[in-house]
């Protein structure tokens, strides 16, 4: 395929067959992308303008400052506090700049609020991910088998990946596909309910042993991730 260097890691993710492969490339991504923005990418000016517009969202902050970079984190905020001074300050007052406008502030601080660079690249990646996901299952009866194997799909990447689905398969593929995607994400579902039982139950002195299960301990945090696995 055109794109390879998507393709590639798609297969890796999809061969584990444990979990949902697209958290697994989710998460593969956006290590990839926190490593580009604290490396030497900060001092490239390209990149710096586009930091300095979009900012980073607070999961992300603190993503970056578990790198233990303080000083490049420090060197972009400082160019994005200006730049927010500029769109959120200067530039939203109203008559002969006397007072701030209402509408102008309100606009220019919920853009600065809602934008994050990690979130924009991740999700720039993720859909040609998905994109291609879907191509592959389309042409590839390999990976369209390797596809049905799969052990769980988190509802976040189902609900994308269907959505590219909708776009890129005809009338003939899509029900196919959404059945098998429908199909391991409702076993996933209905296997974590179970965990998250017994794990209730396993307060009730009756029932504890079935709390010391790996799974059953985990159940919780399991089915968060299954729920929303964004943000992990």
């Amino acid at each position: 395929m055109r794109e390879q260097n998507y393709t590639i890691p798609i297969n890796e993710s999809f061969e584990l067959k444990t979990g949902c492969p697209l958290c697994r490339l989710y998460d593969k991504t956006k290590e990839k992308v926190l490593d580009y923005i604290t490396g030497a990418a900060m001092m490239e000016p390209d990149v710096r303008i586009e930091t300095n517009k979009q900012g980073f969202c607070h999961q992300h902050f603190s993503d970056m400052l578990k790198r233990k970079n303080r000083l490049s984190v420090a060197l972009m905020l400082e160019s994005h506090m200006d730049e927010v001074e500029k769109v959120c300050f200067d530039n939203t007052k109203g008559f002969l700049g006397r007072m701030y406008d209402p509408a102008k502030a309100t606009e220019a601080l919920k853009k600065v609020d809602a934008s994050c660079f990690v979130c924009n690249r991740i999700d720039e990646y993720m859909g040609h991910y998905y994109s291609n996901i879907v191509h592959m299952w389309k042409t590839e009866p390999d990976f369209q088998r390797l596809f049905a194997e799969q052990e769980a799909f988190c509802i976040p990447h189902l609900v994308r990946m269907l959505e590219q689905a909708r776009k890129s398969l005809s009338k003939k593929e899509l029900p196919d596909f959404t059945q098998t995607a429908m199909n391991i994400a409702r076993k996933r579902h209905q296997a974590l309910r179970e965990d998250l039982a017994k794990f209730t139950r396993s307060y009730d002195y009756r029932f504890a042993e079935e709390g010391k299960a790996e799974n059953v301990k985990n159940s919780v945090e399991n089915v968060i991730a299954y729920l929303a696995a964004f943000g992990r």
